[in-house]
């Protein structure tokens, strides 16, 4: 007999944007086909445009036709599409983070695990992250709660910890996930234009001079 499935919920700031629409619902539309996702988990859309649940699936839906075309099949859409909410709420006004608790509470009707994924831009970061605090969103007292940023973290030093103060404000490091899709993308590419650019060197690499001798 399988144990009872625990409620997870992951929370999109700022789902009505690019980012959400080319990236992160194609990808948990293929986590789920692939098993990896249970169904009591939901995906939550926090955005201000006047979306009802349904005209929320269909402009992902198009994302995922989009970009995922290769994966996309309309029976596994349709089993996807019951995981997706919208909640219309302002970033920058605190009673929509009350609000948004309140609704939280409501669709999990008990325990769960939460995420919160800023899908925002940069200047939303420290105001969400102080929201989140002040509404009580990020306590663990009924399951984990996790924070992922996307890039980028600060734009020097000096903002970059001023954000690290603000994050550790609300919640212990080992919450936190930092995502930058570029960082170390330089380095990566010379990596590979080194690769293709010495292939006769490397083809040699595994001959020995006819002068070498084993110690």
């Amino acid at each position: 007999m399988s144990s009872p499935c625990f409620p997870t919920t992951i929370v999109i700031f700022g789902a009505s944007g690019d980012l959400a629409w080319r990236k992160l619902v194609p990808a948990l539309y293929n986590n789920f086909i692939k098993g990896r996702m249970p169904e009591c988990a939901s995906v939550v859309g926090v955005a201000r445009r006047p979306y009802n649940d349904t005209e929320f699936q269909t402009r992902l839906r198009d994302g995922v036709q989009q970009f995922s075309p290769e994966t996309f099949d309309e029976a596994s859409w349709r089993s996807f599409r019951q995981l997706l909410r919208h909640f219309r709420g302002n970033l920058e006004q605190q009673e929509d983070f009350a609000r948004l608790s309140a609704y939280l509470g409501e669709l999990e009707g008990g325990p769960a695990n939460r995420s919160y994924y800023l899908s925002t831009s940069p200047e939303h970061y420290a105001s969400v992250v102080s929201a989140i605090g002040k509404t009580d969103l990020a306590t663990q007292e009924a399951g984990w709660r996790r924070i992922v940023i996307e890039k980028p973290f600060g734009h020097d030093l000096a903002s970059a910890c001023a954000l690290n103060q603000t994050i550790h404000g609300v919640f212990d490091e080992s919450q936190v996930y930092r995502i930058d899709h570029y960082l170390g993308k330089e380095t990566a590419q010379n990596i590979l234009f080194f690769r293709f650019a010495n292939t006769g060197y490397l083809q040699d690499c595994g001959r020995r001079p006819a002068s070498y001798r084993a110690p």
